[in-house]
């Protein structure tokens, strides 16, 4: 991947002291003393904070390069900063330009650096307060027929859930789901932890790939896609409310129903921490209901109990992908934090919502 060294030949090669003066207004200067490495996937992508000055001041900036051959992931990525962010802009960081072709096809990409909100804070479910309104109205911006106006900044790259590329991977993954049950069945060490579920889920997976129409019915907007805490900055998460919330890594982004985000924000997160389990069901409760009531603000409203759909999308997200992961993970002899939370839930939720 690339190095400091690296960064400093080619900002000189293509003179982008000169184009940030173009964007910025103001003749800055690379500090190239101050380059720091955030991330580095191996060969696929690898993210840097530089810095530069004008007169006093410093100006953080994000890089993010791109390696080709470029996955359908990192296309998703690069035309969400590139296309959508002239209709999205109020949720995404600024971007002041895309570099095409670097270093023999890498796509090197200069973004505002917006503060992670991790590490600003000690997140409390209180805090959902002040990042739900955002996602609501993010969602809102493309929900259902509203995306039909932007048709010509998405049509040609979004991934959409309902599309028959999309259907069929689920429809693969819930067939080695099933194997890798089986497999797991026959593991010493994790056949008691997957027995107690492994009849009832293996009923429940013949259902697929569509668990639940009312979720799909509930309507469809651009969702993030992996709306966790590590994918949310804002400059300065005070006690006031507007944080002007930014949201970052865009890979996974797709037209699906928004309740996947709030899976992820909320649910995961209740999974991850066991601080929050003693009151998951009231933490649960306030964010779906100050979800909805953010939405209907925005001329939508949910014909489905809302915290149903919540719970719906919950084990649509670990039916048709997730436990799938944590299998093979488990399998590996790696550990998963998750596998035993989404077996307890899909028996429990499952039986409360008419899965067997």
């Amino acid at each position: 991947m690339s190095s400091n060294d690296e960064i400093i030949r080619q900002w000189r090669h293509f003179g982008w002291n000169d184009k940030f003066k173009n964007v910025l207004g103001k003749n800055v200067k690379l500090v190239e003393k101050k380059i720091e490495c955030l991330k580095n996937s191996r060969e696929k992508t690898s993210i840097w904070k530089l810095l530069v000055t004008y007169e006093m001041e410093t100006i953080p900036i994000v890089l993010k390069i791109y390696k080709p051959p470029l996955k359908e992931n990192h296309i998703v990525e690069v035309n969400m900063y590139q296309k959508a962010n002239k209709v999205l802009h109020e949720f995404m960081p600024k971007v002041y330009w895309i570099e095409q072709n670097v270093n023999a096809g890498e796509i090197w990409m200069f973004i505002e650096y917006v503060r992670p909100l991790r590490g600003q804070i000690k997140l409390v479910p209180k805090h959902f307060n002040n990042i739900i309104p955002t996602v609501a109205k993010f969602h809102a911006a493309t929900f259902e027929n509203r995306i039909l106006q932007h048709g010509d900044i998405f049509n040609s790259w979004l991934p959409y859930y309902d599309s028959k590329s999309m259907v069929l991977e689920r429809s693969k993954h819930i067939e080695k789901t099933k194997e890798y049950f089986d497999l797991a069945m026959k593991d010493p060490g994790l056949r008691g932890l997957v027995e107690p579920s492994y009849n009832v889920i293996q009923q429940i997976l013949q259902k697929g790939p569509v668990f639940f129409p009312e979720m799909k019915g509930s309507g469809q907007s651009l969702i993030h896609g992996d709306l966790h805490v590590h994918n949310i900055s804002c400059q300065n998460a005070s006690e006031n409310p507007d944080w002007g919330i930014r949201l970052v890594d865009w890979e996974s982004a797709k037209y699906a129903p928004g309740w996947f985000d709030l899976v992820v924000l909320v649910e995961i997160l209740i999974d991850f921490r066991k601080d929050w389990q003693n009151d998951a069901e009231e933490i649960r409760k306030h964010c779906v209901h100050l979800y909805s009531e953010e939405m209907k603000k925005h001329g939508i409203t949910f014909q489905t109990d809302p915290l149903q759909l919540l719970k719906m999308t919950y084990l649509q997200r670990t039916l048709e992908k997730r436990l799938l992961n944590h299998l093979r993970r488990v399998l590996r002899g790696e550990k998963s934090a998750l596998l035993e939370r989404y077996l307890e839930k899909t028996i429990v939720w499952g039986k409360e919502l008419g899965l067997y």
